[in-house]
C-alpha cells in the first residue's frame, strides 16, 4: 500500500509534503479504517482538488480518505501527523513544519491545557 500510495502521490506536484498518519501508519488498521493523510503545498489545498484526490485515493484502495491539510492544521493534530510516515517530500518542508509545530507546542499547549482545566473545574464544581 505504501508504495501504491507514494506513487498516486507523486502525481501531483503542488503537493511538497505527505505524511500518513493513523491506524494505516501505525499497522492497526482494520477493514472499515479510513486512509489519514497530511499534506502540505505551498498555497493552502482548495476544496476542489482535495475532493479529487480523496475520490482519486479512496477508487485505488477501497476505503475513505481523512486528509489535513497541514498549511492550517491545528495542534494536538499535527503532533499526531509527525507519528506517522513520510511518503514525500523533502527534509526541507519536513523540517519547517517540525519547527512550526515544536514553538506552537511550546506557546500554545500549555495555555489550552489551562482553559481545559479551568473549563473542567467549572463544570464539576
Amino acid at each position: 500500500m505504501l508504495s501504491q500510495l507514494t506513487a498516486l502521490l507523486s502525481r501531483y506536484p503542488q503537493i511538497k509534503l505527505a505524511i500518513l498518519f493513523g491506524s494505516q501508519a501505525t499497522g492497526n488498521a482494520r477493514l472499515d479504517s479510513d486512509i489519514d493523510l497530511g499534506l502540505l503545498a505551498q498555497t493552502p489545498l482548495t476544496a476542489d482538488f482535495k475532493l479529487r484526490l480523496i475520490q482519486t485515493i479512496g477508487a485505488e484502495f477501497g476505503r475513505p480518505v481523512d486528509i489535513v491539510d497541514l498549511y492550517h492544521v491545528p495542534e494536538p493534530i499535527t503532533g499526531q501527523v509527525f507519528k506517522g510516515i513520510r511518503l514525500i517530500g523533502d527534509d526541507t518542508a519536513y523540517a519547517e513544519l517540525l519547527t512550526r509545530h515544536l514553538l506552537n507546542v511550546a506557546d500554545f499547549l500549555p495555555l489550552h491545557q489551562r482553559i481545559l482545566t479551568e473549563r473542567r473545574n467549572r463544570w464539576i464544581n
